[in-house]
């Protein structure tokens, strides 16, 4: 479909054509569509692209003795961070906010 075909389409839905215009949700309605949403399960390739637009990206440098620190990987968020070292996404990102190095050996940054 072509971005003038959308914008026809969407022209004739704004406004008072709109069917919801006016009205609102009812909390029960709303109740139901909150828990058909948590049970919704998405697929890998899927949670990666929301990772990618919505995480925060997170290098990890791994300490050695003798050249300083090294970067031992990227990641697409915070959370995908934590799962590689077995640690929490807060952990990461309070770590990577903050500057110190974890566990004294391992040091976060933002790409």
């Amino acid at each position: 479909m072509d971005d003038g075909t959308k914008k026809l389409m969407s022209s004739k839905r704004t406004g008072e054509l709109n069917p919801l215009y006016g009205k609102s949700h009812s909390d029960e309605t709303k109740e139901l569509m909150r828990q058909k949403a948590l049970g919704k399960k998405y697929y890998e390739d899927t949670k990666l692209l929301m990772s990618t637009k919505r995480g925060n990206p997170v290098n990890i440098y791994e300490k050695f003795s003798s050249e300083g620190f090294k970067l031992i990987g990227s990641f697409v968020s915070a959370r995908r961070a934590g799962k590689f070292l077995e640690i929490s996404g807060s952990t990461v990102i309070s770590y990577r906010k903050s500057g110190a190095v974890f566990k004294d050996r391992y040091k976060f940054s933002s790409k």
